[in-house]
């Protein structure tokens, strides 16, 4: 009896102690024990949140520039989040929408059993629209998995184009093994990086689309005859959930029991967008709530300021014309008073509030030899420190002539204009032939008559005198 007592006690101990490992964008039940909890500052709106996750970032989307950051550089692994790239190395690679996918069991049998998917079975026919929307709004794994084989072939060589893909955005601390983000220790990302990726796959309107989708319907397929409604988990779209966020534009979840909670999402408020990523937060409501903490600190301390919507170059331009190679050029060429510089006057700067833009230096530079149709450039400073530059352009015909002060390498001639000329000089040697010989002729022809004129003369002399000696002797 004791020793059934104690098979039955090492069995409850061993079933207690394995650690479940969920599939990405899976959800866990929250833990029930004290836990710390997302906590704003309403009253002090400059000081930022404290947040439950351990690494996350917030990215503004046009121009990459971190408006907060907590270990935005250490290495996480993402989970489901890997989503991003795999939809965006797809698309990338221009699928075809409307084609149809013939699931593979590599793709069925290739994922863990209890990780998230739509229930596809082999042999079981899609549509790459299925498989991708699948994907982004329901996190399926056999979905992703499909996704990679489409476009590469196998994990291996779809893991490659990932990684090729990341490396041109210019992530540096990230490394992807698998399409869907399930568990590899060589499959880690950090909060940077994410941001980097998801900043690249808005560029598409796409991508834009999918990751903005609350619903899809899978329909009937030739192994189901029942349609398959997916979902969104990505709370914050969705205006039935307690962690909705009207700003909110989509993204993505993402769950291991290595990577913890995981979450991507873009937001939109008077015209600014920002990308929030959090990695390893300990428990998923939190990740909605640090989400929400950082957006609402971000919009009430961040705006746009547009330091050039009404400047002008006219007071500037006799000052700068002294100094600059270009302006001389054109001001000898042709009496102007005002040459037509062009900057972007809607150009504008991320500020913080608490920043007095009034003390914001403009610097003007004009440079020597243009560089790519640009001319020079306008750089803003505040308290010393550069926070932003802008191009400036001109429109004007004459200086943009004058715009390339390098020398141009000498190229030498062509072999066609090296055959051109020889041709030239036979055919002037052979007209100047004919030009001699046609003299050649005239000459030899007037050389001809004047003898026979001579002869002829010479003829009727002779032929009087002898008639005049006939007459004599008769």
């Amino acid at each position: 009896m004791k020793k059934m007592l104690a098979i039955f006690m090492a069995l409850i101990l061993t079933f207690t102690f394995v650690t479940p490992v969920y599939a990405t964008g899976e959800e866990p039940e929250e833990v029930t024990t004290e836990h710390p909890e997302t906590t704003e500052y309403p009253n002090d709106p400059s000081r930022p949140p404290d947040l439950v996750c351990n690494a996350a970032i917030v990215m503004d989307a046009a121009s990459g520039q971190i408006l907060y950051e907590k270990n935005a550089y250490e290495r996480k692994y993402p989970a489901s989040i890997t989503k991003i790239l795999t939809t965006l190395v797809a698309l990338d690679h221009g699928v075809n929408f409307d084609d149809t996918v013939v699931m593979s069991e590599n793709a069925i049998w290739g994922i863990e059993r209890n990780s998230t998917n739509i229930g596809l079975d082999v042999g079981e026919k899609v549509t790459v629209r299925d498989i991708m929307y699948a994907t982004m709004v329901q996190s399926a794994n056999e979905c992703a998995y499909a996704v990679a084989e489409l476009v590469a072939g196998d994990l291996e060589s779809f893991a490659k184009l990932m990684n090729d893909r990341i490396e041109e955005i210019g992530c540096t601390d990230t490394h992807f093994v698998t399409p869907n983000g399930l568990h590899d220790d060589n499959h880690y990302t950090c909060a940077y990086d994410m941001a980097l990726i998801t900043k690249e796959a808005l560029k598409n309107d796409t991508f834009r689309e999918i990751a903005g989708t609350l619903s899809y319907v899978v329909p009937e397929t030739n192994l189901a005859d029942e349609t398959r409604p997916l979902w969104n988990g990505n709370k914050m779209i969705n205006p039935a959930e307690s962690n909705y966020y009207e700003y909110c534009k989509g993204g993505k979840t993402g769950y291991t029991s290595m990577a913890n909670n995981t979450l991507v999402t873009f937001a939109e408020k008077d015209g600014l967008e920002l990308i929030c990523v959090i990695l390893d937060c300990d428990g998923w409501k939190y990740s909605y709530t640090d989400s929400k903490a950082l957006y609402n600190y971000c919009y009430n301390n961040y705006t746009y300021f547009r330091p050039l919507t009404d400047f002008t170059f006219e007071s500037k331009n006799e000052e700068l014309s002294e100094t600059n190679s270009i302006l001389q050029n054109y001001y000898s060429s042709l009496n102007h008073e005002m040459v037509d510089l062009v900057v972007d006057r809607d150009y504008s700067l991320l500020l913080n509030k608490s920043v007095d833009t009034t003390k914001i230096e403009k610097q003007i530079n004009l440079f020597d030899t243009a560089k790519d149709n640009v001319l020079g450039e306008i750089i803003f400073s505040y308290e010393g420190e550069q926070i932003g530059s802008t191009p400036i352009t001109s429109t004007t015909p004459l200086l943009s002539s004058q715009m390339t002060q390098e020398p141009t390498e000498e190229k030498g001639p062509s072999l066609l204009s090296k055959i051109g000329k020889v041709l030239l000089r036979i055919l002037i040697v052979f007209l100047c032939l004919i030009i001699v010989l046609g003299i050649y002729m005239l000459i030899a022809a007037l050389i001809r008559k004047l003898r026979r004129n001579r002869r002829r003369r010479s003829y009727g002399r002779r032929r009087r005198r002898r008639r005049d000696d006939d007459y004599f002797y008769f």
